[in-house]
């Protein structure tokens, strides 16, 4: 059996080539019987690469073994506080890209799938029919950035943007913040004009309606890179994302971590369904579940706040994964 670092290595290097060889672009791929899935469930999604699954197996299948192993030396998690309604939230909105649903209440009727009551409303605009339309969510984070906004649904500028979320709040009393996709992504620092926008974004949200939050979305290998003590003073929390799925064999170590970076700031653990950067495909459930057990007892420690769950497009592009996840947050004791 190959060992942890070299079949990472195998997957990653055939990863690139059949991006190379079949011109996909990231995470434009999905489980075989996509098509025909979106056909009777949503018929505004586009065809994604499913060859591209069945091409890159047998490196996957080598590569998980080798995690299966890693795995089975973790220690144990203790039970924790389960994840509830009052902690569970939903990545989503309408776009066209990575094969996103273009019904704009896409977020709100997909949480029903894994019974999740609140949302990161995402991509689509900040516009009273849209915020009306997710007005039966519990809790909604808005998207306050132009960054993977969906193409023409933000004419307006950031700041703008945080200031009319900021109004909206006033009368959808649901929305209780902003989320910053992407916030310092790929920037090697952060920069004074970053630290000046995120200043800005956050007395913005916060003009008409104090009490919002603003969140920003960090990935775990920025950790290591970058100082983020400037951002402190805008930032109510983050949004914390695992780029690499094999990083989450050492999850309470990385969120230790952004704890460290982010003193006294609220943490929301990111769980994606598709693993972008080491196979871009559908994450392994092996370590979904190992990263929900760790989201609970990390709730219970306090050292989370909540688990974001990415996202309402999954559900059909990889169906084995979202059912995964739902089974486990579904069994609960």
């Amino acid at each position: 059996m190959l060992g942890l670092e070299e079949a990472r290595k195998k997957l990653m290097r055939r990863q690139e080539s059949l991006h190379e060889l079949l011109r996909i672009a990231l995470g434009e791929n999905a489980a075989p019987g996509y098509w025909e899935r979106c056909s009777t469930a949503d018929g505004t999604r586009s065809p994604l690469f499913e060859e591209y699954s069945r091409q890159i197996y047998a490196e996957y299948e080598n590569f998980a073994a080798a995690v299966r192993k890693e795995l089975s030396q973790c220690p144990p998690w203790r039970q924790g506080t389960p994840i509830t309604s009052e902690n569970l939230w939903l990545w989503g909105g309408p776009t066209p890209e990575w094969g996103g649903s273009m019904q704009p209440d896409t977020l709100a009727a997909n949480a029903q799938y894994f019974n999740a009551v609140n949302g990161v409303y995402v991509y689509g605009a900040t516009s009273e029919e849209m915020l009306k339309k997710h007005a039966g969510m519990e809790k909604l984070l808005c998207m306050v950035s132009s960054t993977c906004r969906a193409p023409g649904q933000q004419p307006e500028s950031d700041e703008e943007c945080a200031e009319n979320l900021s109004k909206f709040s006033l009368k959808y009393r649901n929305i209780v913040g902003g989320m910053m996709d992407d916030m310092t992504a790929g920037e090697k620092t952060v920069t004074p004009k970053k630290v000046k926008q995120v200043a800005a974004i956050s007395a913005n949200l916060k003009k008409h309606n104090p009490d919002l939050e603003l969140f920003g979305v960090v990935y775990q290998h920025e950790l290591a890179k970058k100082d983020f003590s400037a951002l402190l003073p805008y930032l109510d929390g983050v949004n914390l994302w695992f780029w690499h799925q094999e990083k989450l064999l050492e999850l309470e170590k990385n969120v230790d971590h952004c704890r460290y970076h982010f003193p006294r700031k609220k943490i929301l653990l990111g769980l994606f369904l598709h693993d972008y950067g080491t196979a871009d495909a559908g994450a392994l459930p092996e370590l979904l579940i190992h990263q929900l057990k760790g989201a609970r007892q990390m709730l219970a420690d306090g050292k989370i706040n909540g688990l974001v769950i990415l996202g309402d497009r999954e559900i059909l592009k990889w169906p084995e994964q979202a059912a995964t996840v739902r089974g486990f947050l579904a069994a609960q004791a």
